[in-house]
Formats: structure tokens, sequence, C-alpha cells
């Protein structure tokens, strides 16, 4: 059976504001026992690409490489939301409007890219730039947590480029290793 390589394409969060978020979080964490994102996670996956073969992922990586370095843009992540909802969390986030378009039309290029050169089915969701702060079993916030979610700052940094990162699960959380 050929080796299979768990994959996404994502922009990934700089150190200093990687060490703002830490804080945020920081602050957050003794308030719920949830799953929380580590700092080495930080990033915002432009497309997911599942389990993929070594010959598919060499061919990633060569169609990726003219857009992995692009025009700089300001991403600014200032709310906090959920999926489904804040009602019924399943995945609590951050966004935010600024730089959301640029995050936009740089997911469709790498979509049609690895559709066109890569061969990958398209991905035809919406997407939601996002940047994955916990995970939930259990759909209960206390109210506590969610008045701090409530009180988050901007999180602002300059993005121009975009990597591929291989993902190992674990039972302690994903690791991840940049490829590209």
């Amino acid at each position: 059976m050929p080796e299979l390589f768990r994959s996404f394409v994502a922009v990934k969060v700089p150190g200093n504001v990687a060490d703002e978020l830490e804080n945020f979080l920081a602050e957050l964490r003794p308030l719920a026992n949830i799953r929380w994102v580590r700092r080495e996670q930080f990033h915002i996956t432009l497309k997911f690409l599942g389990e993929i073969e070594r010959e598919t992922l060499e061919n990633v990586k060569t169609s990726l490489e003219p857009l992995k370095f692009f025009d700089p843009f300001t991403i600014e992540l200032s709310y906090i939301g959920a999926f489904p909802n804040l009602n019924a969390p399943r995945v609590i986030w951050l966004a935010g409007d600024k730089g959301a378009s640029e995050l936009g039309q740089l997911a469709r290029k790498v979509n049609d890219v690895l559709h066109d050169e890569a061969e990958l089915d398209r991905d035809d969701k919406k997407f939601k730039a996002h940047l994955t702060l916990a995970r939930l079993k259990n759909s209960y916030l206390p109210e506590e947590l969610v008045r701090k979610l409530g009180t988050v700052k901007n999180f602002s940094w300059q993005c121009n480029e975009l990597v591929l990162m291989r993902s190992f699960l674990k039972p302690s959380g994903p690791v991840y290793t940049q490829l590209l």
C-alpha cells in the first residue's frame, strides 16, 4: 500500500503574532477544558488536500511553486466565531474582514491550480478564512469563556507567502511539517 501524506495549503502566522495569540489563549485555557490549538498549529488553511500519495504530493509542490510568494497584503483577525455556531460550537475560530477578500482570492487560485495542474478535485465549499483556536467534543461553553471571547483584540500581520504542510495525527493532536 502506498504511503499517504495528509496535507493542506495554508498561510502561517508569524512569530510575533503567534506570541500575542499564545498570550490570548493562555487567558482562555483555564476557563474551559477543551482542546485548544497549540502555537505551532496556528495557520489559516487555504485548501485541505486530505490523504494524497507521494506522486500527487510532488505534483502539488510543483504546481504551487509559482504561487508561493505574492504581493503582500494585511491580514487582521478581530472577531471570534464557531462552526456551526457559538450556540453549539464544534470549532472555535478567529477571523477578520481585513485580508479576507485577498485570502479568498488566494484560496481560489490554489484551488484552480491544483485542479488544473495536479488533477485534484476542486473544492466547491464557500471559503471562510479563519484561524482555529479550539475544537470541542461537546458544545457547552462556560459563560465566563463566552464573555472573554467577546473581548478579542486585533491580531494583524503582512502576508506574502503560502506553505504546503503535512499533518501527522497523534493522540496529543496534529504535528505539522512544512513541505514547501
